[in-house]
C-alpha cells in the first residue's frame, strides 16, 4: 500500500491523453447534459482508476513527466508516494517561492543560479529586513518574494459518507442546474450555446460563436457563475459517489506509482523512520476530498 496526496492522484488522471480517450460507460445513473466531451471522458477515466488500477496504469496513463517553467525555487521535481499515511512529509503545507521577474528575464541560467544561492538564505526570510538586504547586496533587487503557502491537499482519506447522500446531492445539482438554465431569456440563451464549454469563462480571448445577443463580457460572468455554483460541485461529488462505489479506500500498489514516474519520499522510507499511527491522519484528513483540486 502507498499513500500519495490528492494533487498527485489528480496527476496520475490529468497527465494521460484524455482526449485521445474512447472510453465507454455512463458517468451517472442518468444523462447530464450540461457536461463537454472532455468532461465525460476525465469523469469515465476517473471510474477506470478506481475500478482497476492495474489496468488503468497499464492501458491509459500516459508517465508524468516532471516540467520546469523556471518560475518558482523549487519546481521540476518527480512526485512522491510514501510508506505511511502518517508521514508528517504527506501532511505538511505547501511552501513555494516566485522567482523574481528580474531574475526570470536573464533567463534559464540565471533562474538555476539563484535557486542555488536561495537555499543558502532561506533561513533569513524569518528577519525579512536582512533577507532583502542580502537580496540586493547580490541582485540589485529589493522585493522580498512572497511565500506561497497553501493548505496541503491531503492524502486519500476521506470522510464517512453513503452513496445514497452523495447521490442526493447529485440529484439536487442537476435539477438546479436546470431551473438556473430555464430561470430567464438571458440564461437559456448563453447556456444552451456554452453550457458544455464553461472554460470560456477563464480565458480572455474573443468568443468564437458567440451568436446569443450578449456581450463576452457578460457570457463569461454568467458561465463563471454556472461553472462554480452547479458544474464544479457536481463533478467532486460524482467522484466522491465513484470512490464509495468502486474503491472507497483507493488501494495503489507502489510498484504501480514507480512506473509511473514517483518516488518514495526520503523521509518515510528511511530504515530508521518509525511511524505513528495512522488513525492520526485519518482524524485530521475527515472531510478532505479527492477533487480538492479538481483541474477540469
Amino acid at each position: 500500500m502507498a499513500y500519495i496526496t490528492l494533487a498527485n492522484t489528480n496527476k496520475i488522471i490529468f497527465d494521460s491523453d484524455l482526449k485521445g480517450l474512447n472510453l465507454e460507460g455512463q458517468v451517472y445513473k442518468m444523462q447530464i447534459y450540461f457536461l463537454s466531451r472532455y468532461e465525460e471522458s476525465s469523469l469515465l477515466a476517473i471510474q477506470e482508476l478506481l475500478k482497476d488500477p492495474e489496468k488503468y496504469f497499464t492501458t491509459i496513463y500516459k508517465p508524468y513527466k516532471p516540467k520546469d517553467t523556471y518560475s518558482f525555487v523549487y519546481e521540476g521535481k518527480k512526485p512522491g508516494y510514501h510508506k505511511f499515511s502518517c508521514c508528517p512529509m504527506l501532511n505538511s503545507d505547501y511552501q513555494n517561492f516566485p522567482i523574481p521577474e528580474a531574475i526570470k528575464e536573464k533567463g534559464q541560467l540565471a533562474v538555476i543560479e539563484f535557486r542555488e544561492w536561495f537555499k543558502t538564505v532561506e533561513h533569513l526570510l524569518e528577519k525579512p529586513d536582512v533577507f532583502v538586504m542580502r537580496l540586493k547586496a547580490k541582485y540589485g533587487i529589493e522585493t522580498n518574494p512572497q511565500a506561497i503557502n497553501k493548505d496541503n491537499s491531503g492524502n486519500t482519506a476521506i470522510k464517512n459518507e453513503t452513496i445514497e447522500e452523495i447521490e442526493i446531492r447529485i440529484d439536487s445539482l442537476i435539477k438546479e442546474a436546470g431551473r438556473f438554465y430555464y430561470e430567464n431569456e438571458k440564461n437559456t440563451k448563453i447556456l444552451k450555446r456554452f453550457s458544455k464549454w464553461t472554460f470560456l469563462a477563464y480565458k480572455k480571448d474573443k468568443i468564437d460563436g458567440n451568436e446569443t445577443g450578449y456581450s463576452d463580457e457578460e457570457v463569461r460572468t454568467l458561465l463563471k457563475e454556472y461553472d462554480e455554483t452547479y458544474k464544479r460541485p457536481l463533478k467532486s461529488n460524482l467522484i466522491e459517489y465513484y470512490r464509495l462505489k468502486f474503491n472507497p479506500e483507493i488501494k495503489m500498489e507502489g510498484y504501480f506509482l514507480e512506473k509511473l514516474g514517483f518516488k518514495g519520499c526520503g523521509h518515510c522510507y528511511r530504515e530508521d523512520y518509525v511511524p505513528k499511527s495512522n488513525s492520526e491522519l485519518e482524524n485530521k484528513n475527515d472531510g478532505k476530498s479527492l477533487s480538492d483540486d479538481l483541474p477540469f
